[in-house]
C-alpha cells in the first residue's frame, strides 16, 4: 500500500493535473488570509473545510454580501460579520496546515434544496473502471451541506434528481452521460498514485447550468446510502462486485 496521503488536498492536486479535468475542479487553496480573500473576491462565495474531515464535519459557506460585510454558513446555523477586520479575525483562527478554502460551486437545486451527487466507480484487478452506481443526495432544510445524517436530507435518484431542478428542460441522458465520463476520468487520473484501491466514490455535482464538477473523492464510501434508493440494485451491484473482487 503507498504512504501517498488520502486528504482531500492531496488528491485534488493530483487530479488537477489532468488539463481535462481541470475544467471540473473548483479552485482549492489552504486557507489562509492572503487566499481567502482572493477567492472571496473572485466568486463572491467560498466554502472552508478541512482536508481530513468526512460527512461534511467542519463544512463552512461564506459569502460576501456587500458593504465589507460577510455571511458565514456553519450547519443550519448563520452569523454576519460586519467588516473585512471582522471576517480576517474569524479566517486566522480557522487557518492551519489541514484546512482549505474552495471556490463554492453554485449547486443545482431540487425545490429549493442544494443537492451534489455519489458516483461508485470500482475495478478488479488490472480491468478497466466501471460505474456500478449513482444517486443524489438532496439536503435537508436550511442546510448548505447534503450529507443526508447531518442535515436531515434525503436520497434520490439522479434521475428524479433533475427532474424538479433547474436542469429539468436539459436531456437527462446527455448529462448522466458527461457524469460518467468526468467519473471515469478522475478515476483513470487517481489510479496510478493509489493503486491499492478498486472502490472510488466520488462525490460531484451539476451546477445550475449543468456543468459537472469534482468534490471530492473517497476511498472507502459508505455504501448503505445505496440501501436507500427504491430500487436496490445498484447496491448489490457494488456488493456483488466487492465479493467477486475478494475471490480473485
Amino acid at each position: 500500500m503507498s504512504n501517498l496521503s488520502t486528504s482531500k488536498w492531496t488528491k485534488h492536486k493530483i487530479l488537477r493535473r489532468s488539463k481535462r479535468l481541470n475544467a471540473h475542479l473548483p479552485e482549492t487553496e489552504w486557507l489562509s488570509e492572503n487566499s481567502f480573500m482572493r477567492l472571496i473576491s473572485k466568486y463572491g462565495q467560498v466554502i472552508i473545510k478541512p482536508t481530513g474531515s468526512y460527512g461534511g464535519n467542519g463544512v463552512i459557506q461564506v459569502r460576501s454580501s456587500g458593504n465589507s460585510s460577510y455571511e458565514v454558513q456553519d450547519g443550519s446555523r448563520t452569523r454576519t460579520y460586519a467588516d473585512q477586520d471582522a471576517i480576517s479575525t474569524f479566517i486566522k483562527k480557522k487557518a492551519n496546515n489541514s484546512t482549505i478554502v474552495q471556490q463554492r460551486i453554485p449547486l443545482a437545486t431540487k425545490h429549493g434544496r442544494p443537492f451534489d451527487l455519489r458516483v461508485m466507480v470500482q475495478r478488479h484487478p488490472k480491468a478497466d473502471w466501471q460505474v456500478t452506481g449513482m444517486l443524489a443526495k438532496v439536503a435537508g432544510k436550511g442546510y448548505i451541506i447534503t450529507n443526508i445524517r447531518r442535515s436531515g436530507g434525503r436520497v434520490v435518484t439522479v434521475e428524479k434528481a433533475i427532474q424538479g431542478s433547474e436542469l429539468q428542460n436539459m436531456q437527462t441522458s446527455a448529462l448522466l452521460a458527461e457524469l460518467r465520463s468526468v467519473a471515469l476520468l478522475a478515476a483513470d487520473q487517481l489510479a496510478p498514485s493509489y493503486r491499492w484501491v478498486k472502490t472510488m466514490g466520488i462525490d460531484m455535482a451539476f451546477d445550475k447550468q449543468g456543468r459537472v464538477w469534482i468534490i471530492e473523492v473517497n476511498f472507502a464510501p459508505m455504501l448503505e446510502l445505496f440501501l436507500k434508493l427504491p430500487n436496490k440494485s445498484a447496491y448489490h451491484t457494488i456488493k456483488s462486485f466487492h465479493a467477486r473482487r475478494k475471490q480473485t
